[in-house]
């Protein structure tokens, strides 16, 4: 019995060993990506994003002929500015003027005081903010003296500004050069490519589907992006006094000299995208143009998503390489900082040099408040201040609008230095100078008063030496400019 069974478990052995495996094999006619599902949602917000770029870099609008995901997002984003009874059916929202919906204007600016003029302006525009932010970065000249919280002050003098020919407030800006087309080449090149291996594949449904891509989104940039931005500036009067005054943020303060025409361009300006008629119909204020194009993007997702299951395997996969490739490039884009773009085709457009931009640091906010009112004051005897609208008291207020006695005596002893400065000395800004006002002072009333007279010195000494830069640069290009004549 013991002998069957040992016959009976080789002759079991035997019969394994002889069987053999069915080879595994895959199947691709019948394999399909399901890239169609997520063929106008991946890649959404990058894509709307870096159309906002569109406008800020030269060329930009004609590089934009590669297949890009997103459509779906993007028409829906942009469907909103078409402005009329049909596009707001299509892609209901409330509209915006593209202007303020791509993200060139909305920004709210510092407060803004004139120093001659009285004109005061709770909030700025768009532009005061772009300025504020550019010489928050800028570096400061550090001015020694007493620290508690230091305060920035940025003198600005504004360059005569050049408006367009035949009109009196608007300057057309020149979007800035980059390297951006270079790399816009890749995923030019990849779409096409991949798009011609389709057709070389067999593959018609994928090479439809990436030459409709190539094209929607080259025709939606090409269209978004044929606006010229320009800056339209408030009109001013000719007699009008000069337009010096503070931008104020906290503890940065910008103080701007020049023309009240080219001062306004900053308290009152704004960029304006201005498109051709084709694109805009002002009678109606419709921009029936961006609402096709966003039509086709949302008709570009639809076809996608219903005839890329149609494609073969290796259609599939070169559309999703295109798709990938293009991604890069919207991520790229987005991720540039649109307001530093705007900042430098702001300081461009108005030929705002480094000489004409200087930033200071000082310790403390008296200090920033006695620099900021001697930087403001006009070129006149003290006596006709009045006259031309100057009140120092005023600037002061601004910064500190402290109304105790220490205050009040620190206000009276900066206003007698200013009004004796052409005698030399800073005789005023000491105790001593402050006489009987302070007998009825304790220890802690003078020790703060002195602090801040001190404070005061360092502002006037840092302002001597602002002005004796300033005749020697004027110097510089009188002399300068004698030589070229001769």
């Amino acid at each position: 019995m013991l002998r069957n069974l040992y016959e009976g478990e080789r002759l079991r052995a035997r019969t394994s060993s002889q069987i053999i495996m069915p080879p595994v094999t895959i199947n691709t006619d019948h394999f399909s990506l399901d890239v169609g599902g997520f063929a106008g949602f991946f890649g959404g917000d990058e894509a709307v994003s870096a159309m906002e770029t569109v406008h800020l870099y030269r060329a930009r609008r004609w590089t934009g002929w590669f297949n890009s995901p997103g459509s779906y997002s993007v028409g829906r984003h942009y469907g909103r500015l078409a402005n009329s009874r049909f596009w707001d059916g299509m892609f209901p929202g409330a509209h915006i003027e593209p202007t303020t919906y791509i993200g060139l204007d909305g920004k709210s600016g510092p407060m803004y005081v004139a120093s001659q003029s009285g004109t005061f302006l709770k909030q700025t525009g768009h532009l005061a903010y772009l300025l504020m932010q550019k010489c928050k970065d800028q570096r400061a000249v550090i001015v020694e003296g007493r620290k508690t919280r230091a305060n920035k002050v940025t003198i600005l003098d504004m360059p005569d500004i050049k408006f367009d020919a035949g009109t009196e407030n608007s300057l057309t800006i020149h979007a800035r050069d980059g390297f951006h087309k270079h790399i816009a080449l890749i995923p030019i090149a990849t779409s096409v490519a991949t798009c011609i291996l389709c057709a070389w594949g067999d593959d018609w449904y994928c090479f439809s589907l990436i030459l409709l891509g190539i094209l929607v989104n080259g025709i939606s940039c090409f269209v978004i992006g044929s606006a010229s931005i320009v800056l339209q500036s408030a009109a001013s009067s000719k007699n009008a006094p000069p337009g010096d005054g503070m931008l104020m943020d906290g503890n940065h303060v910008i103080v701007v000299r020049g023309k009240e025409k080219n001062v306004l361009a900053i308290t009152q300006g704004k960029f304006h995208l201005e498109y051709e008629p084709w694109v805009h119909a002002e009678t109606n204020d419709e921009y029936a143009a961006i609402g096709f194009c966003s039509l086709l993007l949302v008709i570009q997702f639809l076809t996608q998503l219903l005839l890329i299951p149609q494609g073969k395997l290796f259609g599939q996969v070169m559309f999703l390489t295109s798709f990938a490739v293009s991604w890069a490039y919207n991520l790229f884009l987005s991720s540039m900082d649109g307001e530093y773009l705007q900042e430098e085709q702001l300081v461009q457009a108005l030929t705002l040099s480094e000489d004409r931009m200087k930033t200071y640091k000082l310790g403390t906010r008296t200090a920033a408040a006695v620099f900021a009112c001697l930087t403001l004051q006009p070129d006149c005897e003290h006596k006709d201040w009045g006259n031309r609208g100057f009140k120092p008291q005023e600037i002061l207020r601004q910064f500190i609008p402290n109304d105790t006695h220490v205050w009040t005596v620190w206000r009276e002893q900066v206003l007698e230095q200013m009004r004796n400065s052409k005698q030399g000395g800073l005789q005023s800004l000491d105790l001593e100078a402050c006489g009987n006002r302070i007998a009825a002072f304790n220890d802690v009333d003078k020790s703060l008063l002195g602090d801040l007279l001190s404070d005061a010195r360092t502002a006037y000494q840092q302002y001597l030496v602002l002005q004796v830069r300033s005749r020697s640069l004027i110097g510089s290009v009188s002399s300068s400019v004698v030589k070229t004549e001769a």
